[in-house]
């Protein structure tokens, strides 16, 4: 089920999807692209931060044992992050949407009250 949201100023229409974010699930590890898109700025620059800790990190390491262990690290936190923002991500969007000014468009209310419900949204 999608929800379509409007920018009253731009005119600009989205279509949010209720429910499991498979776009955020496999490439927000991307440098965020996907969260940028979305206008989830700091979730996006989260995910650059760890791409540079990833990267810059693990030559510093004294072993090859620690380096392993901070690579293991990092990529469980990637894999936790996107397993979350694949539960969430849609919802974060819908409520940034709404906070920036962005109103629900939508014949069937039955579907934008189901949104609401989901997404914990008293609007």
């Amino acid at each position: 089920m999608k929800v379509k949201m409007t920018n009253p100023h731009t005119g600009e229409i989205k279509e949010v999807k209720v429910g499991w974010s498979w776009t955020l699930f496999l490439f927000s590890s991307f440098l965020g692209l996907p969260l940028f898109l979305r206008k989830l700025y700091v979730w996006g620059g989260l995910f650059l931060v760890l791409w540079v800790v990833f990267i810059v990190t693990p030559p510093l390491m004294p072993t090859e044992e620690d380096e392993f262990t901070i690579i293991l690290l990092i990529n469980l936190i990637f894999i936790s992050l996107q397993t979350w923002l694949g539960i969430k991500g849609n919802e974060m969007t819908a409520k940034n949407y709404l906070e920036n000014g962005w109103k629900f468009v939508q014949d069937d209310q039955t579907t934008i009250n189901c949104a609401k419900e989901k997404w914990g949204i008293n609007i």
